[in-house]
């Protein structure tokens, strides 16, 4: 994968109920510029949360592909729902992001990509994330 290696080893025991790093996949549609081809991939998310979950940084990238974004967002937490969400701060309303535990080592993760509703699984990452460009 061109962004992250997901290691997606599901064994270590947490104290916290959202597992502080999260990847999965999902398809998407990106058009070439020098051609204009219209091209199906597979994408990858990481989510890496801070120690006290109030910040995710939000790793993207397509497989085979060198580019890749990433980006700090605030997080906040629902505790008895297990419920997280995701935006750009405090003077932000909108939700970016959002996501509820579904297993022991699993969460559905929602966002928006233009219209299109993205709805995926994610796993817990056991194992440090590697960034290419890093």
């Amino acid at each position: 994968m061109a962004v992250a290696v997901c290691l997606c080893s599901c064994e270590k025991e947490q104290s916290h109920w959202l597992n502080e790093r999260w990847c999965g996949e999902y398809e998407t549609t990106m058009i070439n510029n020098d051609t204009g081809e219209i091209k199906d991939y597979i994408a990858a998310i990481v989510l890496e949360f801070s120690d006290d979950r109030s910040e995710c940084i939000v790793t993207k990238g397509v497989e085979g592909l060198y580019a890749s974004s990433r980006k700090t967002y605030s997080s906040y937490l629902n505790e008895t729902e297990k419920i997280f969400v995701m935006n750009e701060g405090d003077y932000d309303s909108r939700i970016l992001y959002w996501g509820k535990l579904t297993g022991k080592n699993t969460a559905q993760l929602n966002w928006y990509s233009g219209e299109k509703l993205i709805s995926i699984e994610v796993k817990i990452i056991n194992k440090p994330v590697r960034h290419f460009r890093d």
